[in-house]
């Protein structure tokens, strides 16, 4: 039995980016969702993202990265900007785009932010791709 194609793309896409068997490893780590519409629509975000036509991996996951900081999603921003790392993004880029949300958050968040970002290059710097295994788990979950 085939996998459904939203499974397939986001298996594709997450190998595409962190390499082979990350793809598995991040469904796995969706089948941590309990409801079905919410980890399907999840998925299928995988499937827009993958799409470059319009904008690249980089600015998708910069956008990413700031709007989750400014929402104050330090967790999954730190995770972006580890992804943004491991894409070759230069860190300056990454603290540029934190130093600007102040335009838009104020200066004591963009501060805050860039506490969140520059503790993720250092953990980045340590342990590579190993710092976004939060999002590859090898065992199932239970």
């Amino acid at each position: 039995m085939s996998k459904p194609e939203h499974l397939q793309a986001t298996e594709a896409y997450v190998e595409s980016i962190f390499g082979p068997g990350t793809g598995e490893r991040h469904v796995r780590f969706l089948e941590r969702i309990r409801n079905p519409a919410l980890r399907e629509m999840i998925h299928r975000y995988h499937s827009l993202e993958a799409d470059t036509s319009e904008l690249s991996l980089h600015e998708n996951y910069l956008i990413g990265m700031s709007v989750l900081l400014a929402q104050r999603d330090h967790l999954t921003a730190a995770l972006f900007a580890k992804t943004l790392l491991h894409l070759g993004m230069r860190q300056e880029k990454l603290l540029e785009a934190c130093a600007r949300l102040s335009m838009w958050i104020g200066g004591l968040p963009a501060a805050e932010a860039t506490f969140v970002v520059q503790r993720a290059i250092r953990e980045y710097e340590k342990e590579g791709l190993a710092s976004l295994d939060v999002w590859f788990p090898s065992e199932p979950s239970k």
